[in-house]
């Protein structure tokens, strides 16, 4: 037993200088905890950097820039005029002081509101919001892949208007397309045929059905919610199709999916860099740091405690 003890206070010891470390050099950031080697499974900053600076702004992709994000996602809607903006709903008022939705404003009426939500806002006072253009202009400056997902309640017919703005640039082999939009999807492989677009499915399941659309209509792969379970993304491999999983913020599922080989995840905070933000962002970052360490050091315990006791009762 005293040998046990002195295991037990072994890793103790290591443990306390484990966190001693981690304490002087600030933080240990959540991406690097889990050893994903670089380079394996893409990171897509969701919504731009969204744990650093407010979702679908140009602060959020400058975030996502100065980070270690392979890629950058936004959402695009149209306005009465036929600007293509950045933004998640089919209204201005969650994001703005505005209200009304965004087909039935022009893009001079937009700018006259200012974003007022979304994290870290106080840090910028009269933000506007982005067109589809000068969020490609910070992806190219950072070197990011461009993720850009079409709502499904936009008319195909107005595709074409995308494909110019695409088209246009000389990046625009980076460019990757999702929409929960079947008609959208394929208006985009038609106009685009080496344009990577991935038809986006819901936490309510994958049916063979939406394997088969992708699959027979040579889209490159799905878009699938994190919540589901792991034979959905062995059947959408198993139709040769890529995945992409949205959106993860924690760790444990981060790993699940690199070990079933997903090619990309969507993430709001995952990356090589603690957020910037007020205290309490700290403190819980460093919380989820601290607990990932913590339940790795009581499973290398476990695994200690039993092959020493294995040893004890085989002697």
């Amino acid at each position: 037993m005293k040998k046990i003890g002195s295991l037990i206070l072994a890793l103790l010891m290591i443990f306390s200088l484990s966190v001693s470390a981690f304490a002087a050099d600030g933080h240990l950031s959540v991406y690097s905890s889990y050893q994903i080697p670089s380079g394996t499974m893409r990171m897509i900053a969701h919504m731009g950097y969204s744990a650093a600076a407010p979702a679908n702004t140009l602060p959020a992709y400058v975030a996502a820039g100065e980070s270690d994000f392979w890629g950058a996602e936004c959402d695009i809607q149209r306005t009465k005029d036929g600007v293509w903006i950045l933004m998640h709903n089919d209204t201005v008022d969650a994001m703005t002081d505005g209200t009304g939705k965004v087909c039935d404003l022009t893009y001079a009426e937009i700018m006259e509101l200012n974003v007022d939500a979304g994290s870290n806002i106080e840090n910028y006072p009269d933000l506007k919001v982005a067109t589809l253009e000068a969020y490609l202009d910070v992806c190219k400056q950072y070197g990011l892949h461009p993720v850009i997902e079409i709502k499904a309640n936009a008319d195909p017919e107005t595709m074409d208007e995308v494909t110019a703005i695409l088209s246009a640039r000389e990046e625009r082999e980076m460019f990757v397309v999702i929409s929960f939009g079947r008609e959208i999807c394929l208006r985009m492989k038609q106009l685009m045929p080496t344009l990577p677009v991935y038809y986006l499915v819901g936490f309510e399941g994958v049916s063979q059905e939406d394997i088969d659309f992708a699959a027979e209509n040579h889209l490159d792969g799905m878009d699938i919610h994190v919540f589901l379970p792991d034979d959905y993304v062995k059947a959408v491999q198993a139709a040769g199709l890529d995945v992409i999983i949205w959106t993860i913020d924690d760790i444990d599922n981060c790993k699940r999916y690199y070990k079933l080989g997903v090619n990309a995840i969507t993430t709001n905070s995952l990356t090589q860099e603690a957020p910037e933000g007020n205290l309490f962002q700290r403190i819980i970052w460093r919380l989820r740091d601290w607990g990932y360490q913590l339940k790795q050091w009581f499973v290398s315990l476990a695994e200690a405690c039993k092959a020493r006791l294995s040893g004890i009762a085989g002697s």
